[in-house]
């Protein structure tokens, strides 16, 4: 069995804290009192194959500190970066692992148009994986437009990109015949008119109010919980420590637990 590391302070490392594999090929144990720049150095003195670092001044730390660098580090980079036994950070596993999650789910990215609520790091990043996917409309919605506009990433050929702020009057209209709603900050309350069957909506944040999901189910919308996305996260980090698939059904139990 192979000892994976958790450090950070996030609600999904406390989730995880003491997590083991059903199948007896990991188990995760938390360093809750280890300063992040002390444990990685350390992880495989402390017999650990790895860790998951969970929050933006941790993935810093183990950045910081690692010996050598597998993937560049970005300060867009996922919300999981892996640190395998020899401190080689791996990075950049988190937004993949989303996509293929929502396929999994039955949500396909190709030719969909998406707004993307939230101006933060981590919604451009998926937004960027989303047009790379075959997404082919992508608008990012900012408490402004300049904030918009440094959200917006580069887009491959063929992906159209716009960046509006939350009030723009041209929102309505976008959010009626987007596909996709990725919310990743509590920007501006739902409007039923917004939402039908067609629409599917994904929560890439923890804690955001109930209101858009509840009105999503209302009116017969799909709607992927912030769990269902950080499940898929959380198996992706651990695989590439592993070095083998790991399936993310048991950590939407884990993550859904109240």
């Amino acid at each position: 069995m192979q000892l994976i590391a958790v450090l950070g302070a996030t609600p999904t490392a406390h989730a995880l804290a003491r997590h083991r594999d059903a199948g007896g090929r990991y188990w995760l144990q938390a360093l809750p009192h280890t300063p992040v720049e002390r444990a990685v150095p350390a992880l495989p003195w402390l017999g650990f194959a790895g860790a998951l670092v969970f929050g933006d001044d941790a993935r810093r730390d183990a950045a910081h500190v690692a010996t050598r660098t597998a993937h560049h580090v970005g300060a867009d980079g996922g919300d999981v970066v892996t640190v395998v036994g020899d401190a080689t950070l791996v990075d950049a596993v988190g937004d993949a692992a989303v996509v293929d999650g929502l396929r999994h789910a039955g949500w396909d990215p190709r030719g969909a148009r998406i707004v993307a609520i939230g101006d933060d790091a981590g919604t451009a990043s998926l937004l960027a994986e989303l047009a790379a996917a075959g997404a082919s409309e992508l608008t990012v919605v900012g408490r402004d437009a300049p904030a918009a506009e440094r959200a917006l990433p580069a887009l491959p050929a063929g992906a159209h990109g716009a960046a509006v702020a939350r009030r723009d009057p041209a929102l309505p209209d976008l959010l009626a015949r987007a596909d996709a709603v990725v919310r990743g900050e509590d920007l501006l309350p739902p409007d039923g008119t917004w939402f039908g069957p067609h629409l599917t909506l994904v929560d890439v944040a923890p804690d955001l109010p109930g209101d858009w999901r509840r009105a999503a189910r209302a009116a017969g919308a799909a709607s992927v919980p912030w769990a269902d996305v950080e499940a898929h996260r959380v198996a992706a980090a651990i695989q590439a420590v592993l070095g083998e698939r790991v399936d993310a059904e048991p950590f939407l139990d884990v993550l859904h637990a109240p």
